[in-house]
């Protein structure tokens, strides 16, 4: 007979495994409805900047707009959406897989079954995995520490002369970003243009990496200036940075907080289903199946 210190650990570890299967289930909705919303947001994002870029080739019938490639039919963006929307479709994959690891899992610690209780920690090690790298990737995005974000946006919009955020018209994305991102306005002068059509762009009032503009500065960016040259902490101060890291925040940050959650249950439904594993006398598989042989009104 098991030890009663065994037995009852066992019996609560069954009981344990069900819980945190139900409130995994609570999770497996959190994931398809954090993804879905967050991918909702990241795909209107391409959208919008798709369609920018063939306003902005139209008008300006420029093969070098920034952010764009106008030599396409139509014209095409060349800001990298997928990288952003990777982690929202994880999240939602994710969800879907674990809907079925939780009712396996239940359905393991009900029957007591030492293959099922197997197959269900192969799930929840494939499930855990799938979690971190997902949610690694969310926190990557959130804080555009990535090599598909710092090269084609962060680098591009921090390069030329004129710099190229002044040639970006960040109003045209205003569902995005806040006011103060584009408070700035350039006028953009093509010397080759006979016409001499006057291009207007809405930008930061702060560099891209949030220094002051030391050079053919306007009013307003003068006014975002101390006298060490640096951007003033006002509301109407920002930088073209800040203004993507916003964005990116929003789009990876509650994806990865929603998978750094669930790694705790994830692990609680692992340390539970060993335990099951074990059997009352910790013999494993075989000591459930002689456990299964005791008649049922003898088991408690």
């Amino acid at each position: 007979m098991p030890a009663p210190a065994r037995c009852c650990t066992y019996k609560t570890a069954r009981r344990s495994l069900i819980i945190v299967n139900l409130i995994d289930f609570v999770f497996c909705i959190v994931f398809i409805g954090v993804g879905s919303v967050s991918l909702i947001y990241a795909q209107s994002f391409a959208k919008d900047t798709a369609n920018y870029c063939i306003e902005q080739c139209a008008r300006t019938n420029d093969a070098e707009s920034v952010g764009c490639n106008c030599d396409n039919s139509p014209a095409t963006t060349t800001i990298p959406s997928l990288v952003f929307q990777s982690p929202s479709i994880g999240l939602i994959v994710v969800g879907v897989f674990s809907f079925f690891k939780v009712m396996l899992g239940c359905f393991a610690a009900i029957r007591e079954k030492g293959s099922l209780i197997i197959a269900y920690i192969c799930f929840l090690v494939v499930t855990i995995l799938l979690i971190f790298g997902f949610g690694a990737a969310a926190a990557a995005v959130s804080t555009a520490n990535t090599a598909d974000i710092e090269g084609p946006i962060f680098g591009v919009l921090n390069s030329g002369d004129p710099p190229n955020y002044k040639l970006f018209d960040w109003k045209s994305l205003d569902s995005f970003f806040p006011e103060a991102c584009y408070a700035g306005v350039y006028v953009d002068i093509d010397p080759l243009d006979e016409s001499k059509t006057e291009h207007v762009y809405n930008h930061p009032l702060c560099t891209f990496n949030g220094g002051c503009v030391r050079y053919d500065a306007t009013p307003q960016e003068e006014a975002c200036c101390n006298k060490d040259m640096e951007c003033l902490n006002k509301d109407e101060c920002i930088s073209g940075s800040a203004c993507l890291g916003k964005f990116f925040n929003k789009v990876g940050a509650p994806v990865a907080v929603a998978a750094f959650l669930s790694l705790i249950i994830q692990f609680m439904a692992l340390g539970y289903a060993c335990a099951i594993r074990q059997g009352p006398g910790g013999d494993g598989p075989a000591s459930m199946q002689a456990k299964n042989e005791i008649p049922m009104s003898l088991r408690e």
